[in-house]
C-alpha cells in the first residue's frame, strides 16, 4: 500500500511538471541598442622624449633633463603634479648599417598628463614640444563620470528591445505578458582619438597654438531580451 501511494505521488508530480512546462507562454527574442553622445570633459595626453648620443651616460642625462623640463613647463600651466606621470622608459644601443657594431645609444621616455580643462590641451602640447618633447604619442578624450551615461545607454537599449518586441507581438496578434531572460552584451565608451592631429601638431605648434577639436564621446550598450507573449 505504501509503495502504491509513493508511485502515485511520483506520477502526479511528473504529470504536474510536464503540464506546467507545456503551458509556459511562448517568447519573442529581440536585441536592443542604446547610444548616448556627450561632450568629453577629460583629456589624456602622452608625449614622448627621445634622445640619442654616442655616449650612453650623455643619452640618459639628456633624456632626464628634457623630461624634467617638459614636466616643469606643464606644471607652470597650472596642472597639478598628481595629474602628471612618466613611464615607458627605454634605453638601448643603436647599430650601424651592417648591424654588427654599436654606433650610439637611444633613450625614450613618456610623460602622460590628465586634464579636465580641455582649453588647456593645446597649451600643454605646445609647452611639451617647446621644452624637450619631440613626439606626441596619443591624445584621447573621455569622461570623468561615465557611469551616468552608460546607465542611460542601457536604459535606451532596454527600451529599444521592448519597442521591437511590442511591434512584433502586435503583428502576431499577441500581447507581451512578461520577461523570461535578459542579458547585457556590452557597455562601453567610445572616445575619439585624434591621431591625425597628433601627427601634424609638432609642425603647427611652432607658429600658433595647436588647435583641438574634442568632438563627442559615445556611450553604448546592447541587450538581448526574451519576452513572454500570449
Amino acid at each position: 500500500m505504501k509503495k502504491f501511494f509513493l508511485l502515485t505521488l511520483l506520477l502526479m508530480t511528473i504529470c504536474a511538471t510536464t503540464f506546467a512546462a507545456e503551458i509556459q507562454p511562448p517568447t519573442i527574442s529581440v536585441s536592443g541598442e542604446g547610444f548616448v553622445e556627450v561632450a568629453p570633459d577629460r583629456a589624456v595626453i602622452t608625449v614622448g622624449v627621445v634622445t640619442r648620443d654616442k655616449n650612453s651616460v650623455n643619452v640618459q642625462a639628456a633624456n632626464a633633463k628634457a623630461a624634467s623640463s617638459v614636466i616643469n613647463a606643464i606644471v607652470a600651466l597650472g596642472i597639478e603634479r598628481k595629474n602628471i606621470s612618466t613611464g615607458n622608459f627605454n634605453f638601448y644601443p643603436t647599430r650601424s648599417g651592417d648591424r654588427n657594431s654599436i654606433d650610439g645609444y637611444e633613450a625614450t621616455n613618456s610623460v602622460t598628463v590628465t586634464v579636465d580643462d580641455l582649453k588647456l590641451v593645446g597649451k600643454i602640447i605646445d609647452a611639451a614640444l617647446s621644452h624637450g618633447a619631440n613626439q606626441v604619442n596619443s591624445l584621447n578624450f573621455g569622461l570623468r563620470d561615465k557611469k551616468i551615461h552608460e546607465d542611460e545607454a542601457l536604459r535606451l537599449a532596454i527600451s529599444d528591445a521592448r519597442h521591437k518586441a511590442e511591434v512584433a507581438a502586435s503583428a502576431l496578434g499577441k500581447t507581451i505578458v512578461g520577461v523570461r531572460n535578459v542579458s547585457i552584451n556590452s557597455s562601453y565608451v567610445n572616445a575619439p582619438r585624434n591621431a591625425k592631429l597628433a601627427r601634424s601638431m609638432a609642425e603647427d605648434s611652432i607658429n600658433a597654438e595647436t588647435p583641438i577639436e574634442s568632438g563627442t564621446v559615445q556611450c553604448a550598450a546592447s541587450v538581448h531580451v526574451d519576452f513572454e507573449i500570449r
